[in-house]
C-alpha cells in the first residue's frame, strides 16, 4: 500500500514540475530572449565561461571548439545583438549613414514563433538601403570569434593558475618498532647478509679447466661447469665465460 502511495506522489510531484516547468518557466525565459537585447548575449556568455573552467580548457584541449561552437551559436540565437554589441558596427556604418537594425518577432500560433532580423543604412537624406541580413550575420560570428577567444584565454589562465586541489596534510606515523617487529628485522638481515656471502668466485683449477673448454669451442659445458661450482644463474653463468 504504502508503495502505491509513493509511487502516485512522485508521479503527481514530477506531472506538477513539468507544468511549472513547461507552462510557466520556460515561456518566461522564450520571451525573456525575445523581448530583452542582453539576456541572449549574456547567457552565452555565462554557459560558455562555465564549460571553460569545469572542463578545465585551454588552447592545447579543445578551447578552440568550444570558442566555435560558441560563436556559431551567438551568431544564430543573437543575430539581433544589443545596444553594446552593435557599437563597432554602427562605427563601421558611420561614413555612409545611421545603422537601422530591426528584429521582428511574430507570432501565428501557440508556441510558433517567426523572427525575422532587417539590416538597413538610412543615409543623410533620408534614403533607407536595405542589406543583405548576411552581413549581419557574419559580423556577428566575427565579433563572438573575438570576445570567446578573450574570455577564453582569460579564464583559461585563471583556472590554470589555481591547484588542481587543495594540499593534503602528511599523516603522523608511529615509527615505534614492537620486539616482534625488531625480531623480523633482525632475521630479514640476516637472510640478506648470507644470501650476499654466497658462492661467486671459481676456485683457480676450475678457472683454468672453464678457460680450456672456452678454448676448444666447448662453450656449453664450460657454463655447466661454472654452475656446478657456484650459485650463478644461466645468463650470469653465460656472461661469465664469455668474458673471460
Amino acid at each position: 500500500m504504502m508503495k502505491n502511495v509513493k509511487i502516485l506522489l512522485f508521479f503527481f510531484g514530477f506531472a506538477a514540475v513539468m507544468v511549472l516547468l513547461f507552462g510557466w518557466g520556460l515561456p518566461v525565459v522564450f520571451q525573456l530572449f525575445l523581448h530583452n537585447d542582453y539576456i541572449r548575449s549574456l547567457t552565452l556568455l555565462v554557459v560558455f565561461s562555465m564549460v571553460v573552467l569545469v572542463k578545465r580548457l585551454n588552447w592545447s584541449t579543445y578551447l578552440v571548439f568550444a570558442v566555435a561552437l560558441f560563436s556559431f551559436l551567438g551568431m544564430m540565437i543573437d543575430t539581433a545583438g544589443n545596444p553594446i554589441t552593435n557599437k563597432p558596427l554602427e562605427w563601421i556604418v558611420s561614413p555612409i549613414g545611421q545603422l537601422q537594425l530591426d528584429q521582428d518577432v511574430n507570432n501565428y500560433a501557440p508556441g510558433q514563433y517567426v523572427i525575422s532580423d532587417k539590416l538597413s543604412i538610412l543615409k543623410p537624406g533620408g534614403e533607407a538601403v536595405m542589406l543583405s541580413t548576411v552581413w549581419l550575420y557574419l559580423y556577428r560570428c566575427a565579433q563572438y570569434l573575438v570576445l570567446y577567444s578573450i574570455v577564453g584565454t582569460l579564464l583559461a589562465a585563471i583556472r590554470g593558475s589555481k591547484p588542481e586541489r587543495w594540499p593534503v596534510p602528511a599523516a603522523t606515523v608511529d615509527e615505534t618498532l614492537t620486539p616482534d617487529m625488531e625480531q623480523r628485522v633482525a632475521a630479514e638481515l640476516k637472510r640478506r647478509e648470507a644470501a650476499s656471502t654466497t658462492l661467486r668466485v671459481l676456485p683457480e683449477e676450475v678457472q683454468e679447466h672453464v678457460r680450456q673448454l672456452k678454448k676448444d669451442g666447448k662453450l656449453i659445458l664450460a657454463i655447466k661447469l661454472v654452475r656446478q661450482h657456484t650459485d650463478m644463474p644461466l645468463g650470469e653463468a653465460k656472461r661469465y665465460v664469455e668474458e673471460m
